[in-house]
Parts: structure tokens; sequence; C-alpha cells
């Protein structure tokens, strides 16, 4: 893999990834076109539907932004939290992954964890969250 991380680091994201829940959003995109959330409820209702909605918000974790549009949902992690080895931000930060769903099938699991319901996703988030697992020692 040649990124060096620290056993610890990984493990505390692994845990923050495995219970992330989607709290309200700090602040949402402006775009005249996106439905008008303010929170992951409003966002989810959005993509049941195939509208198009956008929103940002940052949790435990860092700061994510998730757009979705015609059944096409896409995530991206723009920072992990600054308590995070540049590594690891190296290894994530920027990256996105993209699931397309049916109308009213939308997995919630998408706003509320980075590794639940990613089965039918793809794009480099998933692949280096992927990565991440692979790479991370067990206890024997």
């Amino acid at each position: 893999m040649g990124i060096k991380l620290g056993i610890a680091s990984v493990l505390t994201l692994i845990m923050f990834i495995a219970g992330c829940t989607a709290p309200a959003p700090q602040s949402q995109s402006n775009t005249s076109t996106m439905a008008p959330c303010n929170d992951t409820g409003c966002f989810i209702t959005a993509a049941n539907n195939c509208g198009n909605a956008s929103i940002m918000y940052t949790d435990a974790v860092g700061t994510f932004e998730y757009t979705t549009s015609n059944c096409v949902f896409i995530k991206t992690l723009v920072s992990l939290d600054a308590n995070e080895t540049q590594d690891m931000k190296n290894a994530l930060e920027g990256k996105n992954m993209t699931c397309i769903y049916d109308q009213g099938q939308f997995d919630q699991r998408w706003v509320s964890s980075l590794l639940y319901g990613t089965d039918n996703c793809t794009g480099d988030l998933k692949e280096a969250l992927g990565e991440l697992i692979v790479f991370t020692p067990t206890s024997s």
C-alpha cells in the first residue's frame, strides 16, 4: 500500500466508521435545482423520490458532502477530523463513491455509515476504505 498508517489511527477510524450516524448538517448547498434540505431526513426523502438534493455536514469522523440526482447518490469525504494522521487524510480525503438505486429503495445506511450498505457502490472512497480494513492487523 505504501502508506504507513498508525494502527491506533486505523482502529479509531474504523470504530468511528462502524458506528457513524449522521447528525444535523452544518450547512447546505444553495443551488436552485437542489431540494432545500436542512437535515438528513429531508435529504433521504428527496433521495427516495429520486429528486435532486445536496447536503454537507460534519460529524466525529469529518466533513462529508452528499448529493443525489435521478437515483444516483454520491458520497464525498471532504475532510477528516483534525486529530487524524496526515497519512489517513492523504488516503481518504477528497475521495467519493457512487451508488445507484431504484426509486423508493435509497439505502439510509449510506448517510449513517461509511461501511454498511456499500455492496452496490463504486468509487475510490469505497476502495480506500476496503484497503484500510484489509491491511488492519487483527488480534490473535
